[in-house]
Parts: C-alpha cells; sequence; structure tokens
C-alpha cells in the first residue's frame, strides 16, 4: 500500500476447457483511478498517467456506473488459472479508494451502443452503433421481416464506430431492419433482433413528435419513459439535454444506450447538448458530438426540416458564441416559409424554476425568436414542466425526464407566487405529445403513465 492510500489487489481465476476465451471484458465499479494487470500485462488504466507511481493520485473522479473494458487476451488460449491485479488510486491524499470488479469472457464482440436512428426524412434513414472492439458490420433492411437489402456504410471498414445510410425508401412507410458485426479471428458473431421503424410524412402531412428532457441518473425513471414514448410510436422525439451526469464518463453513456434501447433502435431522437454532457470542463462535448452529430452538427447547433416543420437546435453551452447567434438568424430568415418553426436547448430563455432565466438567451436570443414568429421555443435544465408566455412567444420548459426533482419554488402555499407569465407549472416527471396538423398545433402534457399532466391545448399555426 502507498503513502495515498493505492489499494493492490489481486484475484485467481480459472477458464475450464470449453469456456469462451476470445474476448475478456472487464467491468468495473470505481470512484477514482486504476491499473489492471492479466497475468503481469498491463490492460486497462484509467485516470493515471503511463508513468504514475505506486503512490500517485488519480487525475479525476468517476461516477457511479459500471464501466466495460474489452480485454483482446490471446494468451487465455494457453493456459487455464491466471492472475488479474489492479492498484486502485484514490483521487485525494487520505480518501480510500474503492473497487468493484467481474470478468465476462465470450467468443465475440458485443454492441454496447446501439443500433440508434441518427436521422430519418422521407427517402432514407441514418443508423449507428458503436462495439466493443473493431468489427466489420453490416446491416439489412427491407418492408418486411425477410429483410433482403443490404445498406451501404458511410466510411465502411474495420472499427468501433459504424453508420449505415438505408436510401431508396418510401415516405409514411413502415420497414425493418438489422445488424451484425463480426471481429477478426472470433466465432461469435454480434446480431440484433429485426427491428422496426418508419420513414416521415410528405410536407404538409400530419406530424407527430414528443418532447422529454434531463434523464441523467434518474435510470428507472428513464427506462419507463422510453417504453411510453416507444409506446406513442411518435414520428420523432426531441430532447432538451443531460442525457447523462457526465459527458466525459464513457460508463454513463453504457448506461445511457442501455436504457434508451427501446426508443432510439425505431424512433429517431435529436438531441441538444447539455451542461452535463460538457462535463466535465467541456471533455464530453467532443464524445457528444461523434454519437449524435448531424452532418451539419459539428459545431453544436443544426437544424432540420420534417413534413415542412423546421426544427432547430442550439447549444446552450455556446450562447456567447456570435457564430451561432449570426446561424440562428440566417435560419430563422430561410424557414419564414415553414408551418411551424420548434426552437429547443437545453437552457431556453425563461424559467421559474431551480435556475430561473437565463440572460443572455432571454436578451439575446428571445426577441430574435419572437421576430421572426417562432411556433414554440422548448428548454430544460430545470428538472419540472412550466409553460408560459412573453409577448408574443410562447414557451416550455420540460425537464422532467428522470433526474431528481427540484423543489417548486412559486405557486405554492408558503411561497411567492409564479410570474404572471407562467400559465403552467408541475413539479413531475414527464414527457409531451406534439402534434402539427392542418392550421393547428395540439400538446398534451403527460405523466409516465400516460395521464394528463395538464389538459390538452391547441394553438392556431401561423
Amino acid at each position: 500500500m502507498g503513502c495515498a492510500r493505492t489499494q493492490l489487489l489481486r484475484w485467481q481465476f480459472t477458464l475450464t476447457a470449453g469456456a469462451p476465451r476470445a474476448l475478456l471484458t472487464l467491468r468495473a465499479r470505481y470512484q477514482h483511478g486504476f491499473v489492471a494487470y492479466l497475468d503481469g500485462v498491463e490492460v486497462a488504466r484509467r485516470r493515471l498517467p503511463p508513468d504514475a507511481s505506486l503512490d500517485a493520485l488519480a487525475s479525476d473522479l468517476h461516477g457511479p456506473e459500471w464501466e466495460r473494458i474489452p480485454i483482446t487476451a490471446a494468451a487465455l488460449a494457453r493456459a487455464e488459472t491466471h492472475v488479474l491485479a489492479v492498484e486502485a488510486h484514490p483521487r485525494t491524499l487520505g480518501r480510500e479508494p474503492t473497487f468493484d470488479v467481474e470478468l465476462l469472457a465470450s467468443d465475440g464482440p458485443r454492441i454496447v451502443h446501439g443500433p440508434y436512428l441518427l436521422e430519418v426524412t422521407t427517402t432514407l434513414a441514418r443508423v449507428a452503433l458503436e462495439t466493443d472492439i473493431a468489427t466489420t458490420a453490416e446491416l439489412e433492411h427491407g418492408p418486411t421481416e425477410m429483410l433482403g437489402t443490404r445498406a451501404v456504410e458511410e466510411h465502411g471498414g474495420l472499427g468501433r464506430r459504424h453508420v449505415f445510410t438505408i436510401s431508396g425508401l418510401r415516405s409514411a412507410t413502415s420497414y425493418r431492419y438489422r445488424v451484425s458485426a463480426r471481429a477478426t479471428g472470433m466465432e461469435a458473431t454480434a446480431t440484433t433482433a429485426v427491428l422496426p421503424f418508419h420513414t416521415m410524412p410528405e410536407t404538409a402531412r400530419p406530424l407527430r413528435f414528443v418532447v422529454y428532457g434531463d434523464v441523467r441518473s434518474g435510470h428507472d425513471v428513464h427506462a419507463a419513459l422510453a417504453r411510453a414514448v416507444r409506446a406513442e410510436d411518435p414520428d420523432l422525439a426531441i430532447t432538451t439535454g443531460d442525457l447523462v451526469d457526465m459527458g466525459s464518463d464513457e460508463a454513463d453513456w453504457d448506461r445511457y444506450f442501455e436504457l434508451a434501447a427501446p426508443l432510439i433502435a425505431s424512433v429517431p431522437v435529436y438531441t441538444s447538448p447539455g451542461n452535463h454532457e460538457y462535463a466535465r470542463a467541456g471533455r464530453g462535448a467532443d464524445r457528444y458530438r461523434t454519437l449524435f452529430g448531424l452532418r451539419d452538427g459539428a459545431s453544436g447547433w443544426y437544424a432540420f426540416d420534417v413534413a415542412g416543420v423546421r426544427f432547430i437546435s442550439l447549444d446552450s453551452n455556446q450562447y456567447r458564441s456570435p457564430e451561432q447567434l449570426r446561424w440562428l438568424r440566417a435560419e430563422l430568415e430561410q424557414s419564414r416559409r415553414a408551418r411551424a418553426i420548434f426552437v429547443f436547448a437545453h437552457e431556453g430563455a425563461y424559467s421559474s424554476g431551480l435556475h430561473g432565466d437565463n440572460p443572455i438567451a432571454r436578451d439575446q436570443y428571445a426577441p430574435l425568436l419572437e421576430r421572426y414568429g417562432v411556433t414554440l421555443t422548448i428548454g430544460g435544465h430545470d428538472h419540472d414542466y412550466e409553460r408560459g408566455r412573453v409577448g408574443g412567444l410562447e414557451y416550455i420548459v420540460s425537464g422532467g425526464g428522470g433526474a431528481e426533482l427540484r423543489t417548486q419554488r412559486c405557486g405554492l402555499p408558503g411561497k411567492k407566487p409564479c410570474p404572471p407569465r407562467v400559465a403552467v407549472f408541475a413539479n413531475e416527471h414527464h414527457y409531451i405529445v406534439i402534434e402539427v396538423l392542418p392550421g393547428v398545433m395540439r400538446v398534451c402534457p403527460r405523466r409516465l403513465d400516460g395521464s394528463p399532466l395538464e389538459a390538452c391545448f391547441t394553438r392556431k399555426l401561423r
């Protein structure tokens, strides 16, 4: 044991004859940093530099989720008894590091993220997946479970991330797909079930989408929400960010994809980055953009059209960026003919919850949105539901996707009244179903059991 209370841990294990041994997965739950060795060879290092001494302190903290670390261990084929040794380093002097571990053996790779729909239009769909080790992948699709057509991979070849484009589709039509992944020298293939999705409706046809946000580490609620939204069978969903607690923590993403799987495999979910996606110190932003970036979304903000409706996603972490504001002005100018415009971001301009208004969004962005007649602006960040209007701009706060609910600050006995702009405030987990119909928008906020959070309401479209 080093002076920084580094823990030295050691386990001996045996692989019996016939046991899978092409791939080991080290599944670890830890708070600080560690180095792991298999039969004396280093196989994993987290939050410690390569030359760290035994008494070195870890460079950062790790969240509570289990992290999966693949180990391709050819040496396992040559012996039955092996030793896993770990140095568990604390982040702070005097703190006791913790370390839980499992070793899982298999004969092939795993699909750890996805498959999930990045984008769906009237004629194409883009599907992404990530595997635990480098693989080649295939996607088959078709109008029935017989499939029969292979999709084109955008970059192809050996890798952990794969993105496919399914083209030549018909609008408002149901399809099926299945993905598989293979690793060199391994017998087993990772294959999904046959999964459904449908393409988008044509311009001016009815459009149905769902809004939610701030799932973070509220895993039970997130799982229930994913099932409820999938049961709604929307054309698409949008989220107001904070999908995870720490965007730089791969274990958090593993857990997100596990819980969201029933939804994101069949419904395209368009995201806005929250402050937790950027954590820590902005290091999570690149990972977030790799996972969810659209073709024009490398900057963190993007826009897309569905059925004559314009959706604009802003990056509230970059509200101070003159480039984003110039881009938004140009987008709004080009969107004048859209039958509806929805603008969403993690932090909206207005909120009566814990965090309150975002002053930059309120003073610089909201006047622009009102000037161009935006149909509805949607934010999250505060873990509640709020609906209101400021001047000609209607707004919604939807941050009730799973993160812990915050104490309501207004509108209750013993508390100050909510501002006059607030029409409804509710401190509950929820999602919102929005339908864009000819000449009108219908909004239905719902609890996770499908009951109304408030009665559905309609608004005339411009």
